[in-house]
């Protein structure tokens, strides 16, 4: 097209332009892009870039499909939400909560003469402690009823921990674990406070345990077939201050160390195995906590719950380190006592 039949279609398209819309005159350079559109839309090398965009377009939303679709091989226990945590807003009354924002999702159960404070999950299962008449009875919640599976007399603050079907407790001098009708009993050696309990899923026990009123406590990891609690530390304290806490963390042991013994702490991996320290955890300052006041916890994606109740909680997702709101329930009361992840 030589430069006079370009003058001469330009105006032919102008004349056309002017029979639709009167007195409207298009813009210089309007032709110019009307005619390199329609080159665009001819180009295959345009037809190219479209496919290659559709199909990365596909390529994204399947990968985000298999990261967010749940996998129907493996469904969430009844009862069981991301982010959702068991908390009691009031005596007696387990309900769910949303971690990051403290939301109540439903309640679970009322019972009468609960203890407060004391709870432990295992999946669609919650564990309290009931008080009767002098006796205290370890009570299991699930989505279609209530059964007592232990008792532990005097009125001690009862400590429990459960996973993969079994529940750990501290019962007088010793640490009883259940599965269905097997029951094992842990002595206690003489001038030791159990502070905590943590269940692995092949049955491994880590206890933290201490002199009462020190804060030199440790942990030791009981085999599933093992009968005493003389197995190696497993998390040495630091000088003047010991673990606070301990959880497990897939095949590994975690525990909430004070870093400086002035209300800075950190979440500890170890080797269940050696017993060797595999990674130090970001600190945050938390404030002064004692181990019986504290519980920590983990979820599926690897996360940890550091929950006080009244005192505050935390967050701990890889290096990043999160405060989050109090369980309040739907009519305004708060929980004043440690919430755990569902395990």
């Amino acid at each position: 097209m030589n430069e006079r039949n370009s003058t001469r279609d330009e105006d032919l398209v102008r004349t056309q332009l002017h029979r639709f819309v009167e007195d409207v005159e298009p813009s210089p350079d309007a032709l110019p892009r009307v005619l390199a559109a329609a080159r665009r839309r001819r180009s295959p090398r345009r037809n190219l870039v479209l496919a290659a965009g559709a199909a990365v377009t596909a390529t994204a939303a399947f990968l985000v499909a298999l990261l967010v679709i749940p996998d129907g091989r493996d469904a969430e226990p009844v009862s069981v939400q991301p982010n959702s945590y068991l908390a009691s807003p009031t005596t007696g009354v387990i309900a769910s909560f949303d971690v990051l924002s403290g939301h109540e999702n439903r309640e679970i159960a009322r019972i009468a003469g609960a203890r407060a404070g004391v709870l432990a999950a295992d999946g669609d299962r919650a564990y309290t402690a009931v008080d009767d008449h002098g006796r205290i009875r370890i009570v299991e919640v699930w989505a279609g009823g209530r059964r007592v599976v232990g008792e532990v007399p005097g009125t001690d603050r009862p400590v429990l921990a459960a996973n993969a079907g079994r529940v750990a407790y501290v019962d007088g001098n010793a640490v009883t674990v259940l599965r269905g009708q097997q029951r094992r009993i842990i002595p206690v050696p003489p001038g030791l406070r159990v502070h905590d309990l943590a269940l692995a899923p092949d049955g491994r026990l880590a206890v933290l345990a201490g002199p009462p009123d020190s804060p030199r406590s440790s942990v030791s990891v009981v085999a599933p077939a093992g009968m005493s609690l003389d197995g190696r530390p497993e998390a040495t304290p630091p000088d003047g201050c010991g673990p606070l806490a301990v959880t497990w963390s897939g095949h590994d042991l975690a525990a909430l160390q004070p870093v400086d013994c002035s209300g800075q702490v950190r979440v500890a991996t170890f080797d269940s195995d050696s017993g060797r320290q595999l990674g130090a955890g970001v600190p945050f300052r938390a404030g002064p906590l004692v181990p019986d006041s504290v519980q920590l916890s983990t979820d599926r994606l690897g996360r940890f719950l550091i929950s006080t109740g009244a005192t505050g909680q935390w967050l701990v997702d890889g290096s990043v380190v999160r405060q989050v709101p109090p369980a309040c329930s739907a009519g305004g009361a708060c929980a004043g006592t440690p919430g755990t992840f569902w395990g």
